[in-house]
């Protein structure tokens, strides 16, 4: 049953068919990485900002209203898959990613422009945009130690799968709330705000 608040974020969403070759990927790099927990490819987004673990249910209309506001000089864009790397830039990966290449440029304006929206409500990141899809994190408890190669072996296995044309069109952004369970999160959207380039 829902409670009066709620954990969510802000995202955009990806196309099935990148969701179908990220799985694919996904499949076969949990073998060489046995130690990281792989994001089902159904909850595969970019955040464009998390709102929190207790936002009020009542804010969800002043929140869309908020976001489709923020976003009215935006027009429909393509993004494409570029790479795979991990955070943090030094040291054993905790996360393992997949970053964007064309469309990066609008995408972090979009951010942007949804960031200063939901600042006036008070919604603050303190987290630098990084352009992203998280395939991978580190399972708590897990052997630290593991390969000294990881970063190369995950940067290297991507490249060798990933092909042209990786693109899809950005054309909405979506509100969802996330709920946390001992299997993972449950996200469900709240709404969504199309682009429409309005100025």
């Amino acid at each position: 049953m829902a409670t009066g608040t709620f954990r969510g974020f802000v995202c955009v969403t990806i196309a099935p068919s990148i969701r179908v070759f990220l799985g694919e990927f996904a499949a076969g790099a949990r073998q060489v990485f046995p130690m990281f927990r792989f994001v089902p490819s159904d909850n595969l987004h970019i955040t464009l900002q998390f709102l929190g673990n207790d936002v009020e249910r009542a804010m969800i209309p002043i929140l869309l209203d908020a976001i489709g506001q923020s976003v009215t000089h935006i027009t429909p864009f393509d993004l494409c898959l570029e790479s795979a790397s991990a955070f943090p830039a030094r040291g054993r990966p905790r996360v393992l990613y997949v970053r964007t290449g064309e469309g990066s440029r609008q995408l972090a304006e979009l951010a942007r422009s949804v960031r200063s929206g939901l600042s006036a409500l008070g919604f603050k990141e303190d987290k630098p945009f990084q352009p992203h899809i998280t395939l991978a994190r580190r399972q708590r408890g897990a052997d630290t130690a593991g390969s000294v190669n990881e970063r190369d072996l995950w940067e290297k296995a991507f490249s060798l799968r990933c092909e042209s044309g990786l693109c899809w069109r950005v054309s909405e952004v979506f509100l969802m709330e996330s709920t946390l369970s001992p299997a993972g999160a449950v996200y469900s959207e709240l709404g969504r705000v199309a682009l429409s380039g309005r100025r």
